[in-house]
């Protein structure tokens, strides 16, 4: 973000989604409709933030899944005009957070596996491949399967 801007993360709410859907839009060949962001809003083990500037305006959003000691990274997106300005970073920075005061052994993503961009965003920030989803959003478009295991208390293991 440029120097001075200050980022709020709240709770998704059914008022956000025009803006949301915009940037879901604009993000995924295969974008979210209105109805599955409502879902997700209702599920108890569901956890959807957007991020918004100083103005009020969503800037990205993230929707994650907390179940048992596992987390599921479902949806991170940012606004194309403020990209590689740290947003999706702060939005991923909340998963993980959640992730530990949940005491999960892991957290599970897909990512478009020719999304350069987001693979790197999320190695960085410790997420290795595992697996491959063959023709996951649609033929031929496949998705890479990514974890980021978090320390175990001594004499356990995640893996």
């Amino acid at each position: 973000m440029p120097a001075g801007v200050k980022l709020r993360f709240e709770p998704m709410r059914e008022s956000d989604l025009d803006a949301v859907l915009d940037i879901e839009r604009q993000s995924f060949a295969e974008p979210w409709s209105a109805g599955l962001f409502r879902h997700e809003l209702r599920l108890p083990f569901s956890h959807c933030v957007v991020a918004r500037d100083g103005t009020g305006r969503v800037l990205g959003y993230v929707c994650w899944w907390v179940v048992g000691d596992e987390v599921h990274l479902l949806n991170l997106a940012v606004h194309p005009e403020v990209r590689r300005r740290g947003i999706g970073r702060e939005l991923l920075r909340l998963v993980r957070e959640s992730a530990e005061q949940a005491s999960a052994r892991l957290v599970t993503l897909e990512v478009h596996h020719d999304n350069e961009a987001a693979q790197a965003l999320y190695a960085a920030h410790g997420f290795v491949p595992t697996g491959l989803r063959r023709n996951y959003y649609a033929p031929g478009r496949h998705a890479l399967v990514m974890t980021w295991f978090l320390p175990q208390p001594h004499g356990t293991d995640a893996r």
